[in-house]
């Protein structure tokens, strides 16, 4: 038995290694329902799914030991080719941009770039409040503003343009939309916010850390030809998010920051140099790993995933709206559900699906508490499961009374 100069055996190693993957509950993953990872199962839909998460992973692990100073010749085509593909099926004659550690950073070099363009030192973003909580993050860390512009009454997934024209200032340097909102999965109205940022001469860019690898999928294969334009389709997006780590089936960390142009490109090597990206230093493991999964799934491989993703929730939505005193929320345009309801305290609920199990995330918005779920290509045969577990913890849930009632947007007359 090898011993390491550590005075570990490589047994206790592995056993400590086999510990903490339990830890981290990576045996029980098709029982996340919110996760980001390569996901892709061996399943009837997607028969090749096995074959191309190793394929990624191997190309992970052959370009770990990269980056991209010197040894970055490879990764910078392999971005370079991710980006084209992505940007070009997203609208953009010229794209560019590069690979990011994720919707964070991705977000946070849009607004820089804006920032530079603006050639303020200091000026306000104009944001909804359902856009992601980096985008306050950003603002205090680049001393700006955060403007955010609340929902219309009683409808939180939606947004009003009216709202987001009448919350500029003069000192305002760009506009954030976002196309698939956590948690209600929603695409603002992008078309229109494209319209008052021209108007105004503002950079807007677009969160599409979540909806960038579903969204175009699910239009050009038909599930969903209704989609309003969010892209570079609207001639006012200067710059999009979208995350390979999400519904991309990446390997994490790997976001994506596009831009429509190489002189946006130009603006954010200027105040983030050399790359535009936050970090000097990149690793080329995550880029070989996300551009495996563009290589060998391409368009039809990613329809393939986006429609097995959506069946899942279309079978989950289903089956919450047939409990009763549960609902769907309103709003999804893509892989994501929140499930909460008007009448009930569903923490009981939660906790116990947890005690269960069942991984998944939860927000105070409606109040008290909902529950997000976003069914991947790892939870193929878990809807159903999880559908009787939520059953039976509904029953455990509370009624609320009437300041609970008032707290979740309701009266207590139900209306």
């Amino acid at each position: 038995m090898t011993t390491y100069p550590s005075g570990l055996t490589r047994r206790e190693f592995e056993q400590e290694l086999d510990r903490l993957e339990v830890v981290s509950r990576f045996p029980e993953m098709p029982s996340n329902l919110f996760d980001e990872g390569p996901h892709l199962v061996d399943t009837p839909l997607t028969p090749w799914g096995d074959e191309v998460r190793e394929l990624a992973v191997d190309a992970y692990r052959r370009f770990i030991h990269g980056e991209t100073w010197i040894t970055g010749g490879g990764a910078r085509e392999m971005e370079a080719e991710v980006i084209a593909w992505m940007g070009g099926l997203m609208g953009a004659e010229t794209p560019t941009g590069f690979l990011t550690a994720g919707g964070s950073e991705s977000n946070m070099c849009a607004i820089l770039t804006a920032k530079q363009l603006s050639g303020r030192r200091g000026g306000s973003v104009v944001f909804p409040d359902n856009g992601h909580y980096s985008l306050h993050k950003l603002c205090r860390m680049f001393d700006l503003d955060a403007i955010v512009v609340p929902a219309p009454e009683g409808r939180l997934h939606e947004v009003d343009p009216a709202a987001i024209e009448a919350a500029i200032r003069p000192d305002t340097i760009a506009i954030i939309a976002t196309a698939g909102t956590w948690a209600f999965g929603s695409v603002d109205p992008i078309a229109e916010i494209g319209e008052i940022a021209e108007r105004h001469g503002l950079y807007l860019h677009v969160d599409g850390a979540f909806g960038g690898y579903i969204l175009p999928f699910l239009e050009s294969s038909g599930y969903d030809p209704t989609i309003p334009a969010w892209d570079f389709r609207v001639p006012g997006v200067r710059s999009i998010s979208a995350d390979l780590h999400k519904n991309g089936m990446a390997p994490p960390p790997a976001g994506s920051l596009l831009f429509r142009d190489e002189e946006l490109l130009a603006a954010a090597k200027e105040i983030c140099p050399p790359n535009g990206t936050m970090s000097g230093t990149r690793g080329v493991g995550p880029i070989a790993g996300a551009w495996s999964m563009v290589r060998l799934l391409g368009q039809a491989g990613y329809e393939a995933v986006s429609l097995a993703s959506m069946a899942m929730r279309d079978e989950l939505n289903a089956g919450v709206e047939r409990i009763e005193g549960l609902e769907i929320h309103p709003g999804s345009r893509i892989n994501m559900s929140l499930i909460h309801s008007t009448t009930l305290d569903l923490r009981p609920t939660a906790e116990e699906l947890r005690r269960r199990g069942w991984m998944f995330a939860a927000r105070s918005v409606p109040a008290p508490v909902g529950m997000v779920l976003v069914p991947m290509p790892h939870n193929t045969g878990r809807i159903a499961p999880f559908l009787a577990d939520l059953e039976e913890a509904a029953g455990l849930a509370r009624p609320l009374g009437a300041e609970e009632l008032s707290a979740a947007g309701v009266s207590s007359y139900g209306f």
